[in-house]
Parts: structure tokens; sequence; C-alpha cells
């Protein structure tokens, strides 16, 4: 039997579980007591004679005595008893009593509690549950706390950063608020095996991804936390009974770069989506925000070729309403230390609606306003205006302690952290760090001494930054900021001042810190002086890639300093640098990522004639690669630009590769259909005319790209329908479909719509 001491439940959802229990151990139907200030009621039983035939009084005792106990019934809630003249009284707490301890109670509000047996505390609560076990599933905030499921959880984080972030999980765990999003998200990811999970800074998406993958590991699935593609790939297995989960959060956020240019004709990430939605037991759990994604499908053909922004494996957060936004902001002033001053602050004049109607309104806004360290040292009165202060620009969250709580060392690591991205390995950091000290001794006369890098982080760790170790074998200790709101600060922070950004960039390290400063981005403008300077550091070799975080070979590090000189050097005449670069480029290396190379550089007189001169054979490997008609057509504008033949080539020297790259679109074109029907479809014609529309795609891609439309390639090409196979894809997604209709009923309990007066109800 567990042993639960509900501290992950708070007080309302304590007195819940009290009702369900009480109900179900004696056959009662107990009633909330909704009315104001309860005046001693928190459940009760009516009946015709008394109105409070039954009353029951809920005590929610975390961390406390029983003394505080005993107090608190006798001078409070003794006085209110009286005046309702119950027939019976029970009181119900969390505490741990002894037999001597219900026997005083019983005493003390006798003649209301005839028996000690009325007095119910935290063993019969455990021994209720230990029947009831569909009550104790129910809350699923008590049912992960479990020792028995944490620790069978833990086990199926299979390496140890999976196990740290499964131990931070619970402890937020009590914050959670469940809605319908996470019942309708745990659906997508059932039915899809893919769930992308989007909205605003702060909306909740990676708390909401960090309930479901509980779920999943509690059901024997072993979770996988990745921070690229490769982490998973060296781990799915493709035996069908070992259970795996895959989450990767903000995976456009941290990984955009190397998705964008992936050297591949599909990314690592399609591929991985496109087998973990064909393997049982296997399962991908995505977040990225809203905007990002948005803008990674409108501006990258191979994002966008991901199929993420289709509806069925996404959900949106968004606005939360009125009431849920009331629960968030109880449970984190509930679970908070804050003091009593301060929450009367909050109740004071109903202050709770100005938070929870507020237009800049998030959890992550309200973690912040009842968990900062500088809260405890305010008066009620200045807590109210820190309230409002950091409601009004929620982005100034961090600039007090930023600017003024912090050294400048402490500073130049955070801002050298913010151009590495999340979970900075050590060594990593440390040689950025000091690169940039490097640069403030040179230039501004800095004064630092040999252990800076170690007082940074001893006064940052745990206010600005977290560590954590993933392997506790290789011990290797990584970084992050302790919350993504730093970021969100530090954007326009180094935005707004020329001199910090230009400080930034002359004394970066490794070339992916750039990552943050692409001005095709339209987050940060580059003057002409930091484009200069960009350049400068091209021209003298001066950047290296971080070869062992971004697994950098030498062509991607040439591609991605073409691409920097392109684009963020606009204002230099970088023709010479780019030909320069350009040379050591291997002609066998070549990824599509060269196409667009190609395109920048007609602009570029010497660059353009070494690679009209060198045409076919830097073109010939991208044919090779070209798996989309949106690139065959690029294929064929770079013939036109460079003074080629398209029609001659095609028809001679290069129709082989011409033939490969249309049989690469045609598979890449029945794999889309696999991808879209395979787990859905329930009807052969909806099969049958996409197979159609693939017959004439062979017809139309043979007379597009072939001069004469060679008769025999659509021959080789076509695409036959397996009927056989397609017949058993429909039978199994009938009989899937037929139990989903039977298991729709919602797997979470969440709360209903409630108006205004059940919000205050919530606060008094």
């Amino acid at each position: 039997m567990n042993d639960y001491d509900f501290s992950t439940l708070n007080d309302k959802e304590f007195e819940s579980l009290v009702k369900d229990l009480l109900n179900a151990e004696f056959e009662l139907e107990l009633q909330d007591f909704k009315k104001g200030r309860d005046k001693g009621i928190d459940l009760r039983y009516s009946t015709p004679e008394n109105d409070n035939s039954l009353v029951v009084q809920v005590k929610h005792y975390v961390k406390s005595k029983y003394a505080n106990l005993k107090h608190g019934m006798i001078n409070t809630e003794l006085p209110k008893v009286k005046k309702l003249k119950p027939n019976r009284y029970i009181v119900v707490t969390s505490l741990e009593l002894a037999a001597y301890q219900k026997d005083e109670l019983k005493k003390a509000l006798h003649p209301f509690v005839s028996t000690s047996q009325d007095i119910i505390a935290r063993n019969e609560l455990n021994d209720y549950l230990s029947k009831n076990e569909e009550i104790e599933k129910k809350y699923f905030k008590l049912w992960f706390s479990s020792i028995n499921v944490f620790n069978s959880i833990l086990n199926n984080a299979v390496e140890g950063r999976t196990r740290y972030l499964i131990e931070k999980i619970k402890r937020k765990l009590p914050l959670y608020v469940p809605t319908k999003k996470t019942d309708e998200a745990n659906k997508i990811l059932e039915k899809e095996k893919l769930l992308l999970i989007t909205g605003q800074p702060g909306i909740g998406k990676t708390t909401l991804a960090e309930v479901l993958l509980l779920e999943k590991a509690e059901r024997g699935y072993k979770i996988y936390q990745i921070e690229n593609v490769r982490d998973a790939e060296d781990v799915i297995t493709q035996n069908p009974k070992q259970k795996q989960l895959f989450y990767f959060d903000d995976f456009l956020g941290e990984s955009y770069l190397e998705i964008v240019n992936a050297d591949k004709t599909e990314t690592q990430l399609t591929n991985f989506i496109d087998r973990i939605r064909h393997s049982e037991n296997k399962y991908l759990i995505l977040t990225t925000r809203t905007v990002i994604l948005n803008h990674a499908n409108k501006k990258h053909e191979k994002i966008n070729r991901l199929s993420l922004n289709r509806k069925k494996f996404e959900i949106e957060l968004t606005d939360y309403d009125n009431y849920h936004k009331a629960l968030i902001l109880y449970n984190h002033l509930y679970f908070s230390e804050i003091s009593k001053e301060l929450y009367n602050t909050i109740l004071k004049e109903r202050f709770y609606w100005d938070i929870i109607k507020h237009k800049n309104y998030t959890p992550r806004i309200v973690e912040f306003l009842s968990t900062n360290d500088e809260i405890y040292n305010l008066t009620p009165i200045q807590y109210k205006d820190f309230i409002i202060k950091n409601l009004n620009n929620p982005k100034e969250i961090w600039k007090k302690s930023f600017e003024n709580q912090i050294s400048d060392l402490d500073r130049f690591l955070l801002l050298t952290l913010f151009t590495l991205g999340a979970s900075t390995e050590i060594s990593v950091l440390r040689k950025s760090y000091e690169n940039r000290l490097n640069f403030e001794r040179k230039f501004n006369n800095l004064s630092v001494n040999s252990i800076a890098f170690e007082n940074s982080i001893k006064i940052l760790q745990n206010g600005f930054i977290i560590s954590k170790i993933y392997d506790r074998d290789s011990d290797k200790q990584y970084f992050d900021f302790i919350n993504p709101s730093l970021t969100d600060f530090l954007i326009p922070y180094i935005e707004q001042s020329h001199s910090t950004k230009k400080d930034i960039i002359s004394s970066i390290l490794y070339i992916e810190q750039f990552r943050r400063f692409n001005p095709r981005e339209k987050v940060f403008t580059l003057d002409n002086e930091i484009q200069s300077i960009i350049f400068d550091k091209i021209a003298s070799n001066i950047w290296t890639a971080n070869t062992d975080s971004m697994y950098y070979t030498d062509y991607k590090v040439y591609i991605e300093q073409l691409n920097i000189l392109y684009n963020y050097c606009e204002s230099c005449d970088i023709d010479s640098q780019f030909l320069t670069i350009l040379k050591n480029i291997n002609f066998s290396n070549v990824n599509e990522k060269m196409m667009m190379v190609m395109f920048n550089a007609q602009k570029l007189e010497d660059s353009f004639i070494y690679l009209k001169d060198h045409f076919i054979e830097y073109i010939e490997p991208l044919i090779e690669r070209v798996d989309n008609i949106e690139n065959a057509d690029k294929i064929k504008e770079l013939f036109n630009i460079y003074g080629y033949n398209y029609e001659e080539y095609s028809d001679y020297a290069g129709s082989d590769y011409i033939c490969e790259m249309i049989g690469n679109i045609l598979y890449n074109e029945e794999e889309k259909i696999k991808d879209e029907y395979e787990a859905t479809v329930l009807d052969f014609d909806d099969i049958y005319w996409e197979y159609e529309k693939l017959d004439s795609l062979v017809k139309k891609l043979n007379n597009e790209f072939l001069e004469y439309g060679n008769l025999s390639l659509y021959s080789d090409y076509k695409i036959y329908l397996d009927e056989n196979y397609w017949e058993e894809v429909i039978e199994r997604n009938k009989e899937k479909a037929a139990k989903e209709e039977l298991a729709a009923e919602d797997k979470y309990e969440y709360y209903q719509e409630n108006n205004d007066f059940e919000i205050d109800n919530l606060f008094d």
C-alpha cells in the first residue's frame, strides 16, 4: 500500500479527493459547499430534517503539526460547528495522527464528534485509496508522486539527462493544472505517434509535454530526452516490443541551423519522424514556439516538408480561460513559501483578477511572481507594485537582477551562454568565456583573476543558470539558463546596445555562436561596423567550429562561412574571400545547401566565373540528391543562370543523373502518401485516387525534366498500387478506430468552465 503525504495536492484538490473517498467508503452523496466562506463546512450531506445532517471539515496541513490542527479546530471551527448543529461531524486531515491525538480531538469536539472513527487522518485515507484504485489514479498528481510509481518511472529514464528531467518534473508536479488540452494531446500522441506542441513563450508547452512523459514512463516506456536527432538514432530499436518515447524540447530553437543545413536530401529529423510513425511502440513529442514554426515553414522548404504544420499532429496552447488562469495562480501561491502578508496582497480588493485578466498573463510570469527570491524582502505595497510592473513589461523580469545585482564578469558569462544555446558543455562554455575575457583584457583593460569562470558559475548558479550531469559515468557538466524568459530578456537588451552587440560578436570563438545573430531572422540588425568585424574574422580564419557539440565537418564549416559572408556582410566586398572558401569545397561532398551558394554567387563576379568553369562537377552531386519538384526546378534554373543547356544535358550526358532524380522524387511522394494515410485511411478509394495522381506525376516529370519525355522511364518508374498491403492497413485502422471510439472518454479529470463566483470562491 502506498503511503501518500498528499503534499502534491493543494487544499482544494485534497478536499475533492476526500469527498470521493468518503462517498466510496461510506456510500454517501457528499456535496461541495460553495457559498463564500465555508462557515465550518467543506462537505456536507443534507436530509429533509437537517440541511447539515452530516458535516465534513477538511484540513490539509502540509508541513504542519498536530498542535496547529488542534488549535484551529478548537478556536476557529468549534464555534462554527455549534451554530451548525450537525447530527454527525467528521474531521479529515492529511496529518498522521496517533490514537491519543484522535481521542483528544473527539473530546474537544464533543458532542458533535461521537467517535474517534470520525477523526480521519493520513493512514485511513491511504487505506481508503488502496481499496479504490480508480480514485487513486484519477488524481494523477497523487498517483505519480507514489514512491513505487516514481521509482518505476525513474527506472524508465534510460540515461542521466532524462533522469534529471524526471526528477525535475516530480518537483514541478504540484503546480500542474490539468485542462482539456492534456487529454487532447494524449489522444493525438496515441493516434499519430507524433505530437507537436506549439504556443507562445511561457504558455506551458514544456509542462504539458512533461506530464505526458510521466504517463508513458509509468506504462513502461523508456524515455529519451534528446537534443539532436543523432541522439535518438543511436538508441532507437527495431524491436516492436521495446517501448520508447523520444522528447525533443524546443526542437526549432536549438536545432534550427542543423535542420536547414542538413547535408542529406532528407534531414535526419524527417527520416526519424517517418521511422517513428511506422514503428510499433515508438513515440515522439516535439515542442516549439508557434512563431518559430511559422517562420521556418514559410522560409525553408526543407522544414515545410517535415509536414509538422499539419494540424493532425499539432496541439497549440493558446490563452487559458479565466478559471484555469486562476487555478495556475492559486497553485503557485499555495505551494510557494510566500508570506501570509504578501498572499493577502493578492486577495485584497480581489487583486487576483488584475493578474488573471492581464494581457501578458502566462504561467511563466506567474511562476516568477510567486517564486523569485526578490519578493521575500518586499512589503505588501512593494509586492503589488512588483507584480504590476512585471506584468506590464514581462521582458523586464530580469532587468534589475541582470544590471544591478551581478558583476560585469557574470554578465559576460551569461551573454556567452546566450550565444551558445541550451545544454552547453562546461569546457565549451569555459573556452568561449575565456575568449570573451581575453577580448576585454585587450580592448577594455579589464583585470581578471585566474578563477573568474569558477566564481561566476557559483554566483549565477540557481539564480540565472542551472547545471546538469546527463551521464553519471562521464561526469560531464552542462549549463542552461534557469528559465527561457532570460533569453527573451537578453534579445532586446543586446539589440538595443550597439556596444554590447559589437563586443559579443568581436569575442565569438565558435562559428555556431553566430546563429543568434542571423539578420535573415530579423531579430538582430548588423550595421556596417559589425559586418566588417564579421568579415575580418572569416578572412583571418579566426572562427572555428565546436565539432564536439555540433558535429561540424569541414564541408559544413565552409558552407557556414559562405552563408555568413553572404547574409551577414552585405556591405562588404566579399567576392575574393567567398572564392577562397569555395575552392576548399570538395565536389563530391556538396549537398543541397550548395544550391543556395550557387544562387548567391551569381552576384559575385569571380566566384561566379569559378563555379561556371566547374559547373558540371558541382551540379551532378546535387542532382543525385534532389528528391522534390521544387529543387528539381531550381536545378533547371541553375543551368540557365550559368549558361548551360539543360535540355541537351538531360538527353545525353546527364540522363542517368536526371532519371535518378526523378526516381528520388517519386519515392519521396509515395512516402508522403504512406505518411498521410497509413495510420488513418479507412476507405480504399482514397488511396486509389492518390496513386492515380502519383501515376500522372510520373508522366509530368518525364515531360518536364527529360528532353523527349523518355517513354521507357515511364514504365521503369510507374508506381503500382499494392492492393493487398493497403487492404490490410485499412482493416487495421478500422479495428483501431472502433477501439478508440469505445475508449473515447477523457483520461484526465479536468475542471469545467467556471464563472466569476467560483474563482472568488477559490481564493476565499
